[in-house]
């Protein structure tokens, strides 16, 4: 048993275009390729060619020209591969997920998190200025050191010891549009691709959807724009109750030439403060300029959910009735 070497950009700040972004090969005119972050087929489909997405330092960068640097297997072959498991997954509605598909999800969503990262600390915060640094300093993404490493299950077998180091969540929504977002400090992002979606949370060893177990039942229901919001708040926020850091070691068999990634300790959750996620949610329904009117939670601590149905009955209401009625 060896540990596998990898290319570790983060030891060397190398967030550049002259290496592979996953395996980190020195490129040349003939290894050449670029990835794009959010794949071609999802832009054909949801017409992002020419829409912008922001970056942290506000600037629009239109999604045709998020890309990142790839060698040209890396792209044709081992991405590929997984871009074609997840359109399965897709067209499938990710319903009734397995392990390994689970895999596949955490793969793609990661490529996403990671080169969205990627291509932030490779420009300059302010063009004008370049003193100020890189749009993200190293030590800010430090955890996402990890998450490079589990990239490399694309292009290597990977077996992710349990407990899996990701939570998934399924959700149903209204409309045909598509939606991104992520919390960069939390790990997590989701997205809205028109009438179903998906959540999910780096690096939490499974805690966040034991911990939000009962979101789950919300998949019974189709969501709005500003419930989409608010789930995603809830499973972002899910991990910033997080106490500690997981920590990880992998392990590579030179006999199967499996990569085995191992958890360390386990993650711990402090207690849930609706005052606090309040605040969270806010600034999240006013970043997508959304006018909320009253406050989410008003002087008296009264929390204003916007998970309700046409009725103004809460979800949760609902699902707890449910699992009453199971239980009988």
């Amino acid at each position: 048993m060896l540990e596998l070497g990898f290319f570790k950009p983060f030891e060397k700040s190398t967030f550049t275009n002259n290496q592979c972004f996953l395996c980190g090969l020195e490129l040349d005119v003939d290894t050449r390729s670029d990835e794009h972050i959010f794949p071609k087929w999802l832009q054909r489909k949801y017409s992002l060619w020419n829409q912008s997405l922001l970056v942290l330092n506000q600037t629009p960068v239109r999604y045709r020209y998020l890309t990142v640097p790839c060698c040209k297997e890396c792209n044709g072959v081992h991405l590929s591969k997984m871009e074609i498991k997840f359109q399965f997954l897709f067209d499938r509605r990710f319903e009734n997920l397995t392990m390994d598909d689970e895999q596949v999800i955490f793969q793609w969503t990661s490529k996403l998190l990671y080169g969205t990262m990627f291509k932030e600390l490779s420009l300059l915060y302010d063009r004008s200025n370049p003193l100020k640094g890189n749009i993200l300093p190293v030590e800010f993404v430090e955890s996402y050191e990890a998450m490079h490493l589990f990239l490399q299950s694309i292009r290597i077998p990977t077996e992710f010891v349990d407990p899996k180091p990701w939570s998934i969540f399924v959700f149903n929504y209204k409309g045909h549009d598509f939606d991104y977002m992520n919390d960069i400090s939390a790990l997590g992002v989701s997205l809205k691709f028109g009438e179903i979606g998906v959540s999910i949370v780096f690096q939490d060893n499974n805690c966040v959807e034991l911990f939000l177990k009962k979101l789950k039942y919300l998949q019974s229901f189709s969501l709005n724009h500003v419930q989409f919001l608010e789930v995603s708040a809830r499973i972002f926020y899910g991990k910033h109750l997080a106490e500690n850091t997981p920590k990880y070691f992998h392990i590579f068999n030179m006999e199967d030439k499996v990569l085995r990634v191992n958890t360390l300790n386990n993650l711990t959750l402090r207690e849930w403060n609706d005052e606090e996620f309040a605040f969270y949610l806010e600034q999240i329904i006013r970043r997508n300029k959304i006018d909320i009117g009253l406050p989410i939670m008003d002087e008296n601590k009264s929390f204003t959910t916007y998970l309700v149905d046409q009725d103004g009955i809460k979800f949760i209401d609902k699902i707890n009735k449910l699992l009453s009625e199971r239980s009988v």
